[in-house]
């Protein structure tokens, strides 16, 4: 019988015992596919196939491995063949990759148990005005603070514009558990910066004819067919002008965590010197 017939066969009979090619006294079992010199045997495709309800599908996951297997090792034997002995020097660059993969790893760990990652608000301050002037905007951003209700649900809104439209600690309190129990979502902080891409993306300004909305301070009430937005422009900042820092506190945040890896790294690989040196681990000739 066939050899891949006898493994398509064995796989479907398997399935109920959940051991294929048992019968086997190899660890191996018999050869099932062939590609030049390499061979694909039972063994290696224990388990392809398991979990699927219908025999069908396992019998045809088989099949795919193999042929997935024949097709690689196939254009492999053939960039084998054609490849010049400069362009498959293979065993220099695994070692290259496998040493520089170690030592990413390591340093990964490192950083992961021993690096501060806590940025304070008083690092990104002094960041930002020590380099204020590389912040320039590319767009135009506009502060914001928005609430978006299902047209679903009928909810009454006359206290929570009044809310919004009159920021302090008792009426933000008010309005973030009004939002908890009535909004599909919303974002009430008064240091959210968004750029006009991002505020077309969560409102529907153009179908409220306010696509001038966001370049000045105002507070608007907007529909489209799904949701009803009370939003808050509080403020705006043109394209060309220094960004507001909360628009750049991320990025910032990003830029300082960076240097301190950066620095961190470096200490470790000095330090790992100069014990080396002192110990006599290392010499030139």
């Amino acid at each position: 019988m066939n050899i891949l017939v006898r493994l398509i066969l064995c796989v479907a009979v398997t399935l109920q015992s959940c051991s294929i090619f048992s019968n086997n006294n190899s660890e191996q079992g018999n050869p099932i596919a062939r590609v030049y010199d390499k061979q694909l045997f039972e063994g290696d495709v224990l388990g392809v196939g398991r979990g699927f309800a219908k025999p069908e599908d396992s019998i045809q996951a088989v099949k795919n491995y193999i042929d997935t297997w024949v097709r690689h090792n196939l254009i492999l034997h053939y960039a084998e063949e054609n490849l010049s002995e400069n362009n498959i020097d293979l065993e220099k660059q695994l070692t290259d990759y496998r040493e520089s993969l170690t030592i990413f790893y390591y340093e990964k760990e490192l950083i992961k148990q021993k690096l501060d990652t806590v940025v304070n608000e008083e690092e990104i301050n002094k960041y930002y005005t020590k380099y204020h002037d590389n912040f320039d905007l590319k767009t135009t951003v506009s502060k914001m603070r928005y609430v978006m209700f299902s047209n679903s649900i009928k909810v009454k809104t006359d206290s929570a514009i009044a809310w919004i439209k009159k920021q302090n600690e008792i009426n933000l309190s008010k309005l973030q558990n009004f939002c908890i129990d009535n909004a599909v979502k919303y974002q009430i902080s008064d240091s959210a910066w968004f750029s006009i891409d991002e505020l077309n993306f969560v409102l529907p300004l153009k179908e409220n004819n306010l696509e001038n909305a966001p370049y000045k301070k105002s507070f608007y009430v907007m529909r489209d067919s799904s949701y009803q937005y009370l939003v808050s422009f509080d403020d705006f900042k043109l394209k060309g002008n220094i960004s507001p820092i909360q628009y750049v506190r991320k990025d910032i945040i990003n830029v300082i965590l960076n240097k301190r890896k950066l620095t961190y790294l470096s200490n470790i690989h000095n330090s790992i010197y100069e014990d080396a040196l002192q110990n006599k681990k290392f010499e030139t000739f």
